[in-house]
């Protein structure tokens, strides 16, 4: 695997953009709306005007995509299919660029294939160490690639290049077949990214991210799988408007976007839910500033009649989206999954309402807000709470690194639904996964009086549960789940801080117990959701012990993380 090292792959790229600016080449920066035309030609039109595009890879090649580097950052567990990925990285990366592999002569795709070249810039570039040049170049043998590029520049700012910031690049060939999945080799200390084999937007997307957050974490700004938001509510305890910065974290499809987007029934002539950021943010550790990177939603397509922000605003020319269900007369089938159960669009948020979006994509400064909550979603259907409050700093951190959830149709389409546990609920983590948390960490010690944590189980609580093949407790179908309409209810107390808490005996945490209204004005039952109403005594300690078991045996495999992390675990949770 001597013959592509990072330096030379970029070295490469560089070549290819330089080849843009000369007339009859084969790479063609894009700059106007000709791209637009060439994509919107073989996609499909929907009856407000907006596209979409089937495409041969539904999901991210997760398990097919490794990073290449130094000790520091090169992965350190492979999946069988990622150590296939690493091993072929030399055969593909020929294919791609030319030359002589196993005594077979290529003259690399690259250099005859019609290659699409877009640059954006990500962040608002309010500081320039989290402003990036991006260049995204995708070779177009299949015209129906144009779309990629096309998509993927909407979601990031059309600008000249920012001096003197740091220029990211990635290269798709999703002309090469793979079999289901894509691959894909990421070089971050090199700040590249080769992707083979998938015509999935989301890639590209998730890749710059990947490689942004990498830089970014170097000076001293933690990138976060997150969305963000501000809410402005009546405070009970205050008896006025509080004004609060809202960050949420989540796995893909666990409803982070439905909650960026929620109203939380905020139904006062004065409150507001206001969208900022829905994928991805940094915390400037040095003033706890918290920074936006696009411009964009990219949201699942499944959207129920009930979501009252999100599915109007698609119905608009500026949407985009793939494997969205578009029937003969043009009409989005949103909720139709037999042909694709991961369907995405890319929204604007210009597209949104303007009493429902901020004006920036930055967070105001924390002097600027009354507090900043953020929010774990978690996604499990035994005996997880639906809401907690963590007490500390350390106890924050712990479940940070936790990041539990199940994986989805986004991920892994084959594991979907099996339970996972993802640090930052964050798979594009660069490096040694402790040091997120360490970092993470210090945020909430150093902001303290202005920061709370909380867990939000969008799951269930009380299935039918069953001992999986690794010998954790789950289930299928949780058996009281509060959905989107008890989440709001929950979340709307929590904002104009109603609610009533009560110190959980097992987990340490303050769990939920009242003063959460529903639409009517009535109490909303949350003793439906205390899970020894479902099972008996052995049962419930049975599930717990191997839960809080399983988490701490997570916790101490990162040799990195802060001691007192752990042991504030050790000391609040029941094994």
């Amino acid at each position: 695997m001597a013959n592509f090292s990072g330096a030379r792959v970029r070295h490469l790229l560089e070549e290819l953009i330089e080849r843009s600016r000369h007339v009859g080449t084969n790479v063609t920066l894009y700059t106007g709306p000709e791209l637009g035309r060439l994509a919107e030609m073989v996609g499909q039109r929907t009856i407000y005007g907006g596209h979409n595009w089937d495409t041969r890879v539904r999901s991210r090649s997760a398990k097919y995509t490794v990073v290449v580097g130094s000790e520091k950052v090169a992965m350190r567990k492979l999946l069988p299919e990622q150590q296939e990925t690493l091993e072929q990285m030399d055969w593909y990366l020929t294919r791609v660029f030319g030359g002589t592999y196993q005594e077979h002569n290529y003259v690399g795709h690259v250099n005859q294939l019609p290659i699409d070249l877009v640059h954006r810039v990500m962040g608002s570039g309010e500081d320039s160490d989290f402003t990036f040049n991006c260049y995204l170049l995708v070779t177009a043998k299949n015209r129906a690639n144009h779309h990629i590029s096309y998509m993927w520049g909407r979601m990031l700012r059309a600008i000249d290049p920012v001096p003197e910031v740091d220029d990211l690049y990635i290269l798709l060939v999703p002309d090469i077949p793979t079999g289901d999945f894509g691959r894909f080799y990421a070089f971050p200390e090199e700040k590249v990214t080769v992707g083979i084999g998938s015509d999935y937007m989301g890639e590209p997307k998730k890749g710059f991210l990947r490689l942004a957050m990498y830089r970014a974490k170097q000076r001293g700004i933690l990138g976060l799988h997150a969305g963000a938001k501000i809410v402005i509510a009546h405070s009970a305890r205050e008896g006025q408007l509080r004004r609060w910065g809202v960050i949420i974290l989540g796995m893909s499809g666990t409803g982070k976007t439905t909650n960026i987007g929620h109203t939380h029934f905020l139904d006062d002539p004065e409150e507001r839910s206001l969208v900022v950021q829905d994928d991805f943010v940094g915390l400037r550790l040095e003033d706890g500033r918290i920074l936006g990177t696009e411009q964009a939603m990219f949201l699942k397509t499944d959207l129920d009649e009930d979501d009252l922000l999100l599915r109007p605003a698609t119905q608009s020319s500026d949407f985009l989206s793939q494997n969205l269900y578009i029937n003969y007369q043009g009409e989005m089938c949103y909720e139709e999954e037999d042909l694709c159960r991961n369907g995405r669009g890319i929204l604007p948020l210009s597209a949104l309402p303007p009493d429902r979006r901020y004006e920036f994509i930055d967070l105001p400064p924390l002097e600027e807000l009354d507090g900043v909550f953020f929010i774990f979603i978690t996604r499990c259907n035994t005996v997880v709470p639906i809401l907690q409050e963590l007490t500390s700093p350390e106890q924050a951190a712990a479940y940070f690194m936790l990041g539990e959830s199940v994986e989805t149709a986004a991920g892994d389409p084959t594991r979907a639904g099996q339970p996972i546990r993802v640090p930052g609920t964050n798979p594009f983590i660069v490096g040694p996964e402790g040091e997120e948390g360490n970092l993470f960490y210090e945020y909430l010690n150093r902001y303290r009086d202005k920061v709370r944590c909380f867990v939000l189980n969008t799951g269930g609580v009380g299935g039918s549960a069953v001992k999986n093949e690794q010998g954790e407790w789950v289930a299928p179908e949780p058996a009281c789940r509060p959905w989107k309409e008890g989440v709001g209810y929950i979340t709307r107390a929590l904002f104009r801080e109603t609610t009533e808490w009560a110190v959980h005996p097992d987990f340490g945490t303050r769990v939920l117990v009242g003063g959460v209204l529903d639409s009517r004005g009535q109490v909303y039952d949350l003793d439906r959701f205390d899970p020894r109403r479902y099972y008996d005594t052995n049962t419930y300690d049975e599930i717990v012990g191997s839960l809080n078991q399983r988490r701490l045996e997570h916790l101490e495999q990162f040799a990195e993380l802060e001691p007192n992390i752990v042991e504030t675990f050790l000391q609040t949770h029941r094994r």
